[in-house]
C-alpha cells in the first residue's frame, strides 16, 4: 500500500462509533455533533463484509463521517450492490465522489472484476485516487470527467464544503451563479465512448448519482441501453437541478423506459434505512415497482432500473 501521513482515529472517536452504532433513536444528531469536533483525518476501514477497505476520513464530511461511524452510507444501495454484485463483474460507479461505492464494488467483484469510477469534481477524485491507491486496487480505473450526451466542456458549480450542513464534496451542472463555491469548467464525455475505450461491452451494474446530470449521462448511453448491455442501473435523481437545466425525473425515466427497462422505487424510509443496513438486510421488501403514472417522487428518489430478462 502507499505511504499516507494520516494515522488511526483518536481512541474517543472508535469508542463513539461503538456507541452510536448501537443508539436506538438520535444516531444521526450524535453523528452530526461530533462533526463538529476538530479531529485530524485518520485512515479507517470498511467493515468486514465490505472488504475492509481503508479509506481516508475527514469527519468534516458528512458521508465519510456517516460511515465511520455507522458503516454504511446509503445503505439500501449498499444492500443492493451485495445482492447484484458477484466475483468477476464490472461495475460502473458515476459520480463516484471519494470512493465509498468504489471500494465496495472493487471488493464485491474481486480481482477477476473490473471498476470504472467516474467523478467530475477534481477534490473529490484526488480523495478518490488516494483510496484506490492505498488499497492497490489494480483493477479500478479512475476518470475525472463528467458524464454527458457528447464530448466537449461544461461548467460546474463546485459546493463549498464549509456552507453545506453535510460539508461532503459535489459540484452541480447549474445555469444559475451562485456566491459560495468555484465555478469549475470540466472535461465531458459521453459514457459510451468511454466504455469504449476501456474495452467493456457488457455492465453488470451502474450506479449513478450526479446532481442533475443524469439526462445527458444516459442520452450518452443510448448505444448501451438500446442493445441492453447494461443489466442494472442504480440512480439518486435529482429534481431541482434537471429543472433548473431545463428537463425532468419524467424525461430521465421516460428514456429508461423506452430502452425497456423496468424501474423500482427504492425505499428511502427511515425504517428501510435501518432494516437494510443489517448484513443480512432483504432487497425484496425495500423494492417497489414505479407506477407508470409517477408524478411525484420526492426530492431525491432513488430507483433501480433493471432490464426486463433480468430478475431481481
Amino acid at each position: 500500500m502507499a505511504d499516507a501521513p494520516l494515522g488511526a482515529a483518536p481512541m474517543w472517536v472508535r469508542a463513539a462509533s461503538t456507541v452510536i452504532r448501537r443508539l436506538p433513536v438520535g444516531r444521526f444528531r450524535a453523528m452530526n455533533w461530533i462533526g463538529t469536533r476538530r479531529v485530524d483525518p485518520f485512515w479507517m476501514h470498511l467493515p468486514p463484509d465490505l472488504g475492509e477497505l481503508a479509506y481516508a476520513c475527514d469527519l468534516r464530511d458528512g458521508l465519510m463521517r456517516e460511515v465511520y461511524l455507522t458503516g454504511r452510507y446509503e445503505p439500501q444501495e449498499t444492500a443492493l450492490l451485495r445482492h447484484l454484485l458477484r466475483p468477476g463483474m464490472i461495475f460502473v460507479d458515476v459520480g463516484a465522489n471519494w470512493g465509498y461505492f468504489t471500494l465496495v464494488g472493487a471488493h464485491l467483484v474481486g480481482a477477476s472484476g473490473y471498476v470504472l469510477s467516474v467523478e467530475a469534481d477534481p477534490r473529490a477524485c484526488r480523495a478518490l485516487r488516494a483510496n484506490v491507491e492505498q488499497n492497490a486496487l489494480g483493477t479500478v480505473k479512475i476518470l475525472n470527467i463528467a458524464a454527458s450526451d457528447a464530448a466537449g466542456r461544461l461548467w460546474f458549480q463546485e459546493y463549498e464544503r464549509d456552507a453545506r450542513d453535510s460539508g461532503n464534496f459535489g459540484v452541480a451542472q447549474s445555469t444559475l451563479i451562485v456566491e459560495e463555491g468555484r465555478r469549475l469548467e470540466i472535461e465531458a464525455r459521453a459514457l459510451d465512448d468511454v466504455l469504449d475505450e476501456a474495452g467493456v461491452d457488457r455492465v453488470h451494474v451502474l450506479k449513478m448519482d450526479i446532481e442533475g446530470g443524469e439526462a445527458k449521462a444516459i442520452a450518452g448511453l443510448t448505444r448501451r441501453l438500446s442493445s441492453r448491455s447494461i443489466d442494472n442501473i442504480s440512480m439518486e435523481l435529482h429534481p431541482y437541478h434537471l429543472r433548473d437545466l431545463g428537463t425532468s425525473v419524467g424525461a430521465v425515466i421516460a428514456a429508461l423506459r423506452s430502452h425497456g427497462y423496468t424501474a423500482w422505487q427504492i425505499d428511502h424510509s427511515t425504517a428501510a434505512h435501518r432494516a437494510s443496513a443489517s448484513t443480512h438486510a432483504d432487497v425484496a421488501t425495500m423494492l417497489t415497482p414505479l407506477a407508470e403514472d409517477a408524478d411525484d417522487l420526492g426530492d431525491w428518489p432513488h430507483l433501480l432500473w433493471t432490464r426486463e430478462d433480468v430478475p431481481v
